[in-house]
């Protein structure tokens, strides 16, 4: 794997476009102060993740975008690095590996892996397994060579730890305390859940007593209530059935008392009222009346007109003046007359009769009348008329014959009826007595049936009484206990008492499990769900005990496995650093000492901190700091023919050689696949430059080098030579350059 390319665009000073290609294995950048070389390596930096704006001389994501200068300023920034993959050392699936990073103004930065979008850590982790770290060691900004030297311990710990690939590990320790730290900050809140749903189980194993106490008692109430049911349906059958069976005699003889009565008071209403003899009676004696009458009526006629025959035959031969009588009058008296006797004949009405009878009576009178005063009517009319007289006289006679004979039927019609009349009249009486000898037998079954009746009501209200009973015991038991019917045929012989004695417990019985107030169904169930809760709590707390102890666990091992080989890599290193030493000072020491240093967990673990401080609703200023030892890594030198006691005494110039030498034996422990060095050797005379030139040549078959250099010694090593230039409109350009070139390039 090798770094092939760099593109810059809008970033910093390169507003245009700008490609590197990394086709030697030493690369050289050069030119003048201020045009822009050293934001070669801070973008080679940036790309990969650096989140030290300081560190790459800014403040702000936007000041890492062109801003302008006399052309239009840009909105973005982007750097892109290419790696060659042919090797599959990028655990990816491509021969060829494009990073990106993006800035805008407002702040957003975007990621990708061949342009497309992926999180920081995912680059983070893509560089760590080719042992590209974050610590920066293998990419040297200006001024930063006496970075190795200048760090604490602490910090040049991780420098090595990058160098030597263990970043990996350092990476996985981190997740691993990150989820070990989630599994404690889990386990403390399952633990918390446990804690608070305790008291309400505890509430809810208490009433489940209270429930199983309660199911006690109504296993006790339903074998007593089975008992007691089965006896006292019994009795209630029996009871029913001797009410019935003594029920049916009154009954069947009362509704025959009361039909017997009915009919008879129907009888006597209809003799009393309605008897058809009575009515026969009366109207026979009705008849005997209006025929008496009548049979005097015509006697009375009859006797009328013998009178006026008698007068009509006494009277002489009316004088001359009588005879001037209109003969005409007395023809219209005789017409009517006989018209009259001829409808008469024609009646079989009496009461008609009587009528036609009285207006012959009327023309009658009226003859006499006229004969009284037509004295001289003619003795031929007078004959005429007397003729007359006694035929009428004669029909009457004969009506009063026929009417006496109507008479004497009805009088034998009469006596008949009112014989039989008597023998019912005698009979009726019988019924009479037969009345009230039923009513006597009506209110004696009547009286019979009350008692009864009672017996029956009575009956009713044991029988509404027990199908009370039933029904609360069923809803303090359940529905078998409708299962006592199937004991009918074992019931026990109880007496009335001790059934009685056998309802008063089943009643306190009741009043127990009311008093207990609980409802069975809802507390079950949710004691079930919340034990159901604290079991599966449980079964989380130990999964995550058990989450707890593998973690810790792999951290015990990642961290004996990370100290073991930095151990041996941090002795590898201190031999290469004594020969890098030992040929840029021509002899000497130099070596590198684990040393123990107090440091607090809040500067080492910053995150794990703050978020168990608002875990804990503590600001890091109420937390009280905890102390660990943690081990850093001192530089100890000893100049040939200059003693000096710390890095301090060193010169300048003396410092650089020793981060140089430190570096490269970094570099050559677990070689990087690229080295980015911005003007580390500004510092070094002829003779170290040669030296330095000959470590690079040395370097350069591990490791890719780009060197920005003003040096002439180190432009001479480089395979390819890019010159960086700035006119006066702030663009920095790049343009490709010889050695010649490049070196009076450089002094400018």
């Amino acid at each position: 794997m090798r770094l092939t390319g760099l593109e810059l665009t809008g970033f910093k000073s390169f507003a245009k476009k700008t490609n590197l290609l990394f086709e030697a294995p030493i690369t050289a950048v050069v030119g003048p102060n201020g045009s822009g070389k050293s934001n070669i390596a801070e973008s080679c930096r940036w790309v990969l993740g650096e989140q030290s704006l300081k560190s790459l001389r800014g403040r702000r994501g936007e000041d890492f975008i062109w801003n302008g200068g006399g052309r239009e300023r840009a909105n973005r920034a982007s750097v892109m690095v290419t790696f060659d993959n042919h090797d599959h050392k990028f655990p990816l699936d491509y021969d060829e590996v494009t990073i990106g990073r993006e800035v805008h103004r407002d702040g957003t930065n975007v990621y990708t892996i061949n342009r497309s979008p992926v999180r920081l850590r995912d680059i983070s982790n893509l560089l760590n397994s080719v042992s590209i770290g974050t610590s920066g060691y293998h990419i040297m900004s200006q001024g930063e060579a006496d970075r190795l030297l200048s760090a604490n311990g602490v910090e040049r710990r991780q420098m090595i730890e990058d160098a030597l690939g263990l970043k990996i590990y350092q990476s996985q320790i981190s997740e691993s305390e990150r989820k070990l730290e989630k599994t404690q900050i889990n386990l403390r809140e399952v633990e918390l859940l446990r804690r608070e749903i305790a008291p309400h189980l505890r509430f809810l194993k208490k009433e489940m007593e209270k429930i199983e106490r309660s199911q006690t008692l109504r296993a006790e109430l339903k074998a007593r209530c089975l008992d007691y049911f089965a006896i006292e349906a019994h009795y209630l059958a029996g009871e029913k059935q001797t009410v019935e069976k003594l029920g049916a005699g009154p009954r069947v003889k009362l509704a025959e008392i009361t039909a017997r009565l009915e009919t008879l008071n129907r009888e006597k209403g209809k003799e009393t009222s309605d008897s058809p003899l009575e009515q026969q009676l009366k109207k026979i004696d009705q008849d005997l009346e209006k025929l008496a009458r009548e049979r005097n009526e015509i006697n009375r006629e009859i006797g009328r007109l013998e009178g006026q025959i008698e007068a009509w035959e006494s009277v002489a031969r009316p004088s001359g003046e009588e005879e001037t009588v209109s003969k005409s009058a007395v023809a219209v008296i005789a017409h009517e007359l006989s018209k009259a006797l001829v409808g008469a004949e024609q009646l079989d009405d009496l009461s008609k009769f009587r009528e036609v009878i009285n207006k012959v009576v009327a023309l009658g009178e009226r003859l006499r009348v006229l004969s009284q005063n037509s004295q001289a009517t003619q003795t031929k009319e007078r004959s005429e008329a007397l003729e007359r007289l006694k035929t009428e006289r004669e029909k009457f006679n004969q009506k009063l014959s026929t009417l006496s004979a109507e008479l004497l039927k009805l009088e034998i019609e009469r006596k008949e009826t009112r014989q039989v009349w008597e023998t019912e009249r005698e009979t009726r009486q019988g019924t009479e007595r037969e009345i009230f000898e039923l009513k006597l037998k009506q209110a004696e079954c009547q009286t019979e049936r009350t008692a009864i009746a009672a017996r029956e009501e009575n009956l009713a209200r044991d029988e509404a009484r027990f199908q009370t009973e039933l029904d609360e015991a069923v809803l303090l038991t359940d529905r078998e206990l409708l299962r006592y019917a199937e004991m009918s045929d074992s019931v026990k012989n109880l007496s009335r008492e001790e059934q009685e004695t056998v309802r008063r417990q089943i009643e306190r019985l009741k009043i127990q499990l009311e008093d207990m107030g609980v409802e069975g169904g809802d507390v079950v169930a949710e004691f079930k769900q919340v034990s159901e809760r604290d079991v599966f709590l449980l079964h989380e707390t130990e999964d995550l005990l058990k989450s707890v102890e593998t973690l810790e666990l792999i951290l015990r091992d990642l961290k004996e496995k990370c100290a073991v080989e930095f151990e041996h890599g941090l002795e590898k290193i201190s031999q290469k650093f004594q020969e890098f030493f030992t040929v840029l000072f021509d002899g000497g020491n130099a070596s590198l000492i684990l040393t123990a240093e107090q440091k607090t967990k809040d500067e080492a673990e910053e995150e794990s901190d703050l978020l168990k401080n608002s875990k804990n609703g503590k600001s890091n200023n109420e937390s009280e700091e905890e102390k660990e030892e943690v081990c850093g890594v001192e530089v100890f030198v000893n100049l040939p023919r200059k003693r000096i006691r710390s890095l301090e005494m060193l010169s300048g110039g003396e410092r650089a050689l020793t981060s140089i030498a430190l570096l490269f034996a970094m570099s050559q422990v677990n070689p990087p696949p690229f080295l980015i060095l911005d003007e580390t050797d500004a510092a070094l005379d002829e003779a170290n430059s040669r030296r330095y030139g000959e470590m690079v040549e040395s370097l350069a078959k591990h490791s890719q080098l780009i060197l920005i250099t003003h040096n002439r010694e180190t432009m001479s090593h480089a395979g390819i030579i890019y010159g960086v230039t700035m006119d006066g409109d702030g663009v920095s350009r790049l343009l490709s350059i010889k050695l010649d070139q490049a070196v009076e390039y450089a002094k400018t």
